[in-house]
């Protein structure tokens, strides 16, 4: 009886082993059709591995990236879901889908897998500083400016030369009004790229909003020079020439770029401190705060322009 039982193991063993074989062959197939960017014949090989072998994280991963080569980009997301299903710490999976979810916006959802990737990576992985970068774009993107500021600043003093950390970490920092962290981060950018139109018309707004206006119009102009239908830097010099008392000159700039962007609600709300600083009617002054309403200041901005109404638009 005993020899029997080991017999039918062993005969067990023997199966489990070729079928075993059988799948890592098929795999081995599927991988090198998509090294040859044969992606469909690819796909088709791993979906025949998933229907007769146990199921694996990778073989999900791998289809997943067969998907996204294809374009099915739905399928792609199913298919991280699964291997993420199987093993939910599948790091690769967790990588693919935070991934996904940036290029497609989905950024409360990327910052989760975002923290993922991090808690499954060691500290000394060469990919992990590109995740934090990531996630700390994502908190800027959801207003998170608090959460980003503090995983940035210590990211851009190890790298001061990353690119994307400092734009990200002097977004945050302007944000939260720390402006000569906003400016340290910008002059790093500007030494490396002195013609960067965000960092110039950043630094700009760093120092308008320190009352540094004269100093802020340098910047903007530095941008006007090389492009003088720039909108923003056009609305922002503006404020600053306001708040030199050179009324006209902001006005002809605010102007300018309403006319260029027409839907920037902001420009609208320079525009009527502008007028009110002129002594133009209530009634001019109305019709400008109306612009800016309409145009989603109170959503943006908050109800500066309401109390504005209240007082011209009687």
């Amino acid at each position: 009886m005993k020899k029997r039982i080991f017999g039918i193991l062993a005969a067990c063993a023997l199966a489990f082993a070729a079928q075993s074989q059988k799948c890592d062959s098929l795999y081995s197939v599927s991988l090198s059709l998509f090294d040859s960017k044969d992606y469909q014949g690819s796909l088709e090989v791993v979906n025949e591995v998933l229907g007769v072998c146990p199921l694996r994280s990778d073989y999900y991963v791998h289809r997943a990236k067969c998907y996204k080569e294809l374009k099915n980009y739905l399928a792609e997301l199913h298919s991280l879901e699964a291997a993420i299903s199987i093993d939910s710490n599948c790091v690769e999976a967790w990588m693919e889908k935070a991934l996904w979810e940036v290029e497609f916006e989905k950024y409360q959802s990327a910052i989760h897998s975002h923290l993922k990737v991090l808690s499954l990576l060691y500290s000394g992985d060469s990919t992990k500083v590109f995740f934090e970068a990531n996630l700390g774009a994502m908190y800027v993107l959801t207003n998170q400016n608090e959460k980003a500021f503090e995983l940035l600043q210590p990211l851009c003093h190890k790298d001061s030369t990353n690119i994307s950390l400092l734009t990200n970490l002097s977004a945050s920092a302007i944000y939260l009004n720390r402006f000569p962290e906003a400016e340290w981060a910008l002059e790093k950018i500007l030494a490396q790229m002195p013609q960067s139109i965000e960092a110039l018309v950043n630094m700009g707004l760093c120092k308008s909003e320190q009352g540094e206006y004269e100093s802020a119009i340098t910047y903007f102009d530095k941008v006007l020079n090389s492009n003088p239908d720039d909108a923003y830097a056009l609305n922002n010099a503006g404020w600053a020439y306001l708040k030199l008392g050179k009324i006209q000159t902001s006005l002809d700039y605010i102007n300018k770029s309403i006319q260029l962007n027409p839907s920037n609600s902001y420009a609208y709300r320079n525009k009527a401190y502008a007028l009110q600083a002129k002594g133009a009617s209530a009634k001019e002054i109305c019709k400008t705060v109306k612009l800016a309403l309409d145009n989603g200041f109170t959503d943006m901005y908050g109800d500066e322009m309401l109390r504005m109404q209240q007082e011209y638009c009687k």
